[in-house]
């Protein structure tokens, strides 16, 4: 209900008040206005009586200004005027600045009129400036929300470039839909962590599990979260800085994968490797005592097993599988040339298929040497090994004793061998080089009884025509 203000009463409620007072009529005429209109608008208090509000409006603003007038007259009350608005005010030399307005209906001796509290917010709109400055100079995408509701209230660019959707798209949800749809209670509770501890630096939920973001296009990135409270324009709120963690991730799983690969070597070299050498000393010594030079090409026999032993070994500790470049390599002309490099005494290589593959040929070639030593391994002197490939990909097969379906499954891990002088060691570097490119590598019985190795997902391309077998090596 208005309360009825005598002219002394409100002279005196004028001078009290920090911000500029303007007091309006009906008709949009200023009756009255406080001292600190002067230093605001550059206009004396005697200056602006009689003057319609409307030169205190920008412009731009002016013809739309009585509507709003005489909508707040039809529904008065206490009240911010325009509010979620960029209001300003124009000064007496023309120029404009940004203000909050609070709107007050007052019974006077003189009727009913409107009581308009104006500040002058240029500082903190310099001050929201730099920080929406600050903002999007970040490194990382910075998400603000509501620590009550958990409601975003304003993200940076490099959030919108994260999420590939606008800020206005995301402005006004609520937090937990930055995250995969199924663990939206698990991301509302770490919320209400962060609100408890006041701050946190988050990569993992407490059971292992990764924090993930959900793009629009569906992409799951893991992210560490960076959250701490804050009181920003009165309210409370969390600021949680997210850092994509993509690289991290990986390099964790390649530390993880040499890890294995290193308690792979040093299972070989505990075991695999010490039968040798107590071979070759047992070798020596009974050399020694009995005279027999003989007994000594056991010792040969076991410097051979300890040198395959080594080989494949430093090709894991020094190239690893990572491949660095994928470039057209021609599948018989690498073929051929690792075939030279094995020792395959009366072996035979036929290449079926003409064409190229896409690979890293340092790779490849590791991976082609390592089949036709196991295939000669296997086979003995009289092997003969085929490749050819398809449109997906490529296999080496060969004519030897196969693989037992039963053990199938098992030839590609590390340690399996049937070979005497096998290290156990060349097929899963096989498999993991296919992994590298991204291959399948799947194993079968070939067509003559022995082994095949089918590789797929491979980027190929066949000549027209096939070889007829003649390509013999």
């Amino acid at each position: 209900m208005s309360e009825r203000i005598t002219a002394s009463r409100l002279i005196a409620l004028f001078d009290e008040f920090p911000d500029a007072i303007v007091l309006v009529d009906s008709d949009g005429a200023i009756r009255r206005a406080n001292e600190r209109v002067e230093p605001m608008f550059g206009y004396t208090p005697a200056e602006l009586e009689g003057m319609s509000v409307e030169a205190l409006v920008p412009e731009a603003d002016r013809d739309r200004h009585p509507a709003h007038r005489e909508s707040y007259l039809e529904d008065p009350g206490t009240r911010s005027m325009g509010a979620d608005l960029d209001l300003r005010a124009r000064r007496k030399d023309g120029s404009t600045f940004p203000v909050d307005i609070n709107l007050s209906q007052i019974e006077t001796e003189d009727g009913i009129e409107v009581m308009a509290s104006i500040r002058d917010i240029s500082e903190r709109e310099t001050l929201q400036r730099k920080y929406r400055a600050v903002m999007d100079a970040a490194p990382d995408p910075m998400f603000i929300a509501d620590a009550q509701t958990g409601e975003l209230l304003e993200v940076n660019r490099r959030a919108e470039a994260l999420m590939e959707v606008s800020e206005d798209e995301l402005v006004g949800r609520d937090q937990t839909a930055l995250h995969p749809n199924e663990d939206t209670e698990r991301y509302r509770e770490l919320f209400r962590r962060y609100i408890d501890n006041d701050e946190a630096t988050v990569a993992r939920f407490a059971n292992g599990d990764e924090l993930f973001v959900e793009t629009a296009s569906g992409e799951r990135v893991p992210v560490e979260i960076s959250a701490q409270t804050a009181e920003l324009n009165g309210d409370a709120t969390l600021i949680g800085v997210f850092r994509d963690i993509s690289d991290r991730r990986e390099y964790e799983r390649e530390l993880q994968r040499q890890i294995e690969r290193l308690e792979t070597l040093a299972q070989v070299f505990s075991h695999d490797l010490r039968n040798p050498l107590n071979v070759a000393q047992a070798g020596v010594d009974l050399a020694r005592d009995t005279g027999d030079t003989e007994r000594l090409e056991r010792v040969e026999t076991a410097h051979t097993r300890m040198e395959s032993l080594i080989d494949d070994t430093l090709t894991l500790i020094r190239e690893g599988y990572e491949i660095e470049s994928v470039e057209p390599i021609e599948l018989a002309s690498i073929s051929s040339d690792c075939w030279e490099h094995v020792q395959t005494t009366g072996a035979t290589l036929r290449i079926e298929t003409e064409g190229i593959i896409y690979a890293d040929a340092r790779r490849v070639k590791n991976l082609f040497e390592n089949l036709f030593r196991n295939a000669v391994e296997h086979g003995g002197d009289t092997v003969t090994v085929r490749v050819g490939m398809s449109e997906d990909g490529f296999r080496v097969a060969d004519d030897g004793p196969g693989i037992p379906p039963e053990e199938r499954e098992d030839v590609l891990e590390p340690g399996w061998t049937t070979a005497e002088d096998g290290t156990g060691l060349g097929l899963n570097i096989v498999s993991e080089i296919a992994s590298a490119h991204g291959w399948d590598i799947d194993v079968f019985e070939s067509d003559e009884g022995g082994a095949r190795f089918d590789f797929t997902g491979v980027k190929t391309v066949v000549y027209d025509g096939s070889f007829d077998g003649s390509g013999e090596t």
